[in-house]
């Protein structure tokens, strides 16, 4: 086997475990998103359309902004005040 080969398949590999990792981040945010308690119908259904139509975007979407409760927030509000 030759160094291009190795190569090649190193980056097969990685992009495997790359795939493996975000289908994984997608599953956990839909999981979460229907099983939040804090949410409307509508706006789980709303996460969940736009985890299957942008799956990069709205995995990013929700672990950065989708994953705040109210209880979250006003903790955060009391402490501030």
């Amino acid at each position: 086997m030759n160094t291009p080969d190795v190569l090649g398949w190193v980056l097969v590999i990685v992009g495997f475990v790359a795939l493996a990792a975000w289908l994984t981040f997608i599953v956990i945010a839909a999981v979460q998103i229907v099983r939040s308690s804090q949410m409307e119908y509508w706006s789980k259904v709303l996460w969940i359309v736009a985890l299957v139509l942008f799956p990069l975007l709205g995995v990013l979407c929700w672990y950065a902004f989708g994953d705040r409760t109210r209880h979250v927030e006003n903790t955060i509000t009391t402490h501030l005040r």
